[in-house]
């Protein structure tokens, strides 16, 4: 039975109510018919004979009386009582004519055609009675007495019985009736009791196949929307139920995948955030060391201009220091090729964090889509709800119980709905939380570029205070001529470390900077993994 659809029980409810009522209605047209077939035959054979045949007795009657009035009735109205016996017989045969017309079964044509033979004799006296009449009247008088009196006896007796046996058919007619009535009362009253508990049982069963999985569906949507995504539907049935359920489960898969990849996405931001900490730490003391390192070169530098007229007399001390401010120059130089190394790492990693966090949009975008999906199977959920309650007005009482399950769908398409505009309110604050952090990368990058060509110029600037402190050495012969020139040198190295220093302060900012951004990408991340951690996901 599982793999009946909810139409088809529907539909076979309908139906055995419907054969029920065609079986009611079947028995009460069988009794109807029969009762109308006794009535017609009551209307067109018995009431018309038991008319028609009392009318037969009348006109004999009448007859008979005109025939016992020729006695003592003087010649000259004799014309007249001729007139009256023609008048009355025309009457007695009009009305038998009558009653011929509603014989319809045999043994009524038989007596009738008995009487025709017991009357026929009699009208056949008509004329000599009337002869009789008008010359002997004491014949006439032992005639009527010993011919006409028997024959009319007879006569009257047939039509009698044929009153009798219309009155017999009238009476069984009308019993015939009431006992088809009776029947017709009986069936009808057993076959609505047969519908009715036909209808009752058919209304349990839809029910239950009904109200039972919808309560399921109802108590899954409930946990479904407390964020557990952990729960599955197994219906075992190919019906709407099985199918809403599969689609269901499917959803609740696809979201339970979905939110999975969001977790360990926001364990990969984490991770990098702290990769990305520790390089700005890093960053932050070479900065430190270059700031030490120039403070040194500067001081040097103005020994160097101090004891520029001195160089004469202190060659020695000129020599040392030249090599001195080399192997500082060239340490200088690799401090500033590894803080250049350093940069460029640290273009890579904002480079891949903007990429993860662009991967970490892209989810949001598609939570945004699924929940949207959602949104528009419960808009059409509902609207299913409100045409089901419409038609189960349609329906009246039988649509009552429909009614219940479309009540029931309206609420779960509302609990529905909130749960996904929960869940949308938190894809909203993901982007917007993605968003705010791929800006502080991309400024964080820019500042980090332009440090880069920060730190390159001063490279240069320190390979030519290098190149000039090499060119020094072998000129120490001409030191006393170039006085002045190793001075103007000095001058230069002091702008060049005034430059480098600058550079290291813009530097130390940038990376201040970085670090405000990390901190505010980590309470993103942080803030991301709060909100997933509500979803409780299937092992």
């Amino acid at each position: 039975m599982n793999n009946i659809t909810i139409r088809q029980r529907i539909v076979l409810g309908f139906a055995i109510i419907v054969a029920a009522m065609l079986v009611m209605g079947g028995i009460a047209f069988v009794r109807l018919q029969h009762i109308q077939d006794e009535e017609t035959l009551l209307r067109s054979d018995s009431i018309p004979g038991l008319y028609a045949s009392g009318q037969m007795e009348a006109a004999w009657h009448s007859y008979y009386t005109a025939l016992h009035g020729l006695v003592g009735l003087p010649a000259t109205e004799l014309p007249q009582a001729q007139a009256r016996l023609e008048e009355r017989r025309a009457a007695y045969e009009a009305t038998a004519k009558r009653y011929d017309d509603t014989i319809s079964q045999a043994e009524d044509r038989a007596g009738f055609q008995a009487l025709a033979g017991l009357t026929a004799p009699l009208f056949a006296q008509q004329a000599e009675l009337i002869r009789l009449a008008g010359s002997d009247s004491g014949a006439l008088q032992k005639t009527l007495r010993e011919r006409i009196d028997p024959m009319f006896e007879k006569a009257e007796r047939a039509i009698g019985r044929m009153i009798e046996y219309n009155n017999d058919r009238a009476v069984a007619s009308g019993k015939r009736i009431d006992d088809a009535v009776q029947a017709a009362r009986y069936g009808m009253s057993i076959a609505f009791a047969v519908a009715l508990l036909v209808a009752v049982l058919a209304g349990f069963y839809l029910l239950k196949a009904i109200t039972e999985p919808l309560q399921r569906l109802a108590d899954a949507a409930d946990v479904f929307a407390r964020g557990d995504f952990s729960q599955r539907l197994n219906f075992r049935r190919t019906d709407e139920f099985g199918i809403l359920a599969n689609g269901y489960n499917k959803m609740s898969g696809e979201l339970s995948g979905l939110v999975g990849q969001v977790q360990t996405s926001g364990i990969q931001v984490n991770s990098s955030i702290n990769e990305i900490t520790a390089t700005l730490r890093e960053q932050q003391a070479t900065a430190a060391q270059i700031a030490a390192t120039t403070t040194e070169i500067g001081a040097t530098s103005r020994e160097i201009a101090a004891t520029s007229k001195e160089l004469a007399r202190t060659m020695d001390s000129v020599a040392t220091s030249a090599e001195q401010t080399a192997t500082l120059a060239g340490n200088g130089q690799d401090g500033l090729a590894q803080m250049e190394e350093t940069m460029r790492r640290m273009i890579d990693a904002t480079a891949a964090i903007s990429g993860k966090l662009a991967v970490l949009a892209e989810k949001a975008n598609n939570i945004g889509q699924v929940v949207t999906t959602i949104t528009k199977v419960a808009d059409q959920t509902n609207l299913l709800s409100l045409n089901a309650a419409i038609e189960a007005e349609k329906a009246g009482e039988y649509g009552r119980g429909f009614s219940v399950v479309a009540v029931e769908i309206r609420r779960l398409a509302d609990q529905t709905a909130m749960a996904t505009l929960d869940i949308e309110q938190m894809v909203r604050e993901i982007q917007s939380a993605v968003s705010a952090g791929v800006m502080g990368m991309d400024k964080f990058s820019e500042e980090v570029r332009r440090g880069t060509g920060d730190v390159q110029r001063v490279g240069e600037q320190l390979t030519q205070v290098i190149d000039h402190v090499q060119t020094m050495v072998p000129r120490f012969d001409a030191a006393n001529e170039g006085v002045q020139a190793q001075a103007a040198g000095a001058e230069q190295i002091n702008l060049a470390l005034s430059q480098l220093s600058e550079a290291a302060q813009q530097t130390v900012d940038a990376l201040r900077q970085s670090n405000q951004a990390i901190d505010e990408l980590h309470q993103v991340s942080a803030s991301l993994r709060d909100g997933i951690s509500k979803f409780k996901l299937l092992a």
